[in-house]
């Protein structure tokens, strides 16, 4: 049992980055979609995440802070890498009660929550995203607090 033990565990150590690297690249696809299509529109895209015991999310907004709205949402709400991220209209709307609208699931709203932090007008920074010459959208990302 010595050598087949270890060679059972490495290759379910390696499924395991292989399937954890192509959910994360179809996140980024997503993402990188959402930023593309609204390129231009002075438009924040934030996204935050809560992690539970067995389950998680992760939520993309798009933010329009001169209306207060939410233009777009996406979340990715389960537990294996299968989730991806789907729309979530029920999140679109006011950004002044988006968080009641994430329902009773725990984690989606403490991921709503994270993701509103990251909104210049909520954490107190007043930094906008940097567009670079080739048209590439650089999202600021937040600052820890402890300095």
């Amino acid at each position: 049992m010595g050598w087949q033990f270890a060679a059972i565990l490495i290759g379910a150590l390696l499924a395991s980055i292989a399937l954890s690297l192509w959910q994360h690249s179809r996140y980024m696809k997503v993402v990188n979609e959402m930023a593309r299509a609204n390129a231009g529109r002075r438009l924040r895209l934030v996204s935050g995440r809560a992690k539970g015991r067995l389950r998680g999310a992760v939520v993309v907004l798009l933010v329009d802070p001169a209306a207060g709205e939410v233009v777009e949402a996406r979340a990715m709400v389960g537990s294996t890498i299968f989730a991806r991220l789907r729309p979530a209209s029920e999140l679109a709307g006011p950004v002044s009660d988006v968080v009641a609208r994430a329902g009773d699931d725990k984690q989606l709203r403490a991921a709503v929550e994270s993701a509103l932090g990251m909104l210049p007008e909520r954490s107190g920074e007043a930094r906008a995203p940097q567009t670079s010459p080739a048209g590439r959208i650089r999202i600021p990302r937040a600052q820890s607090s402890t300095h």
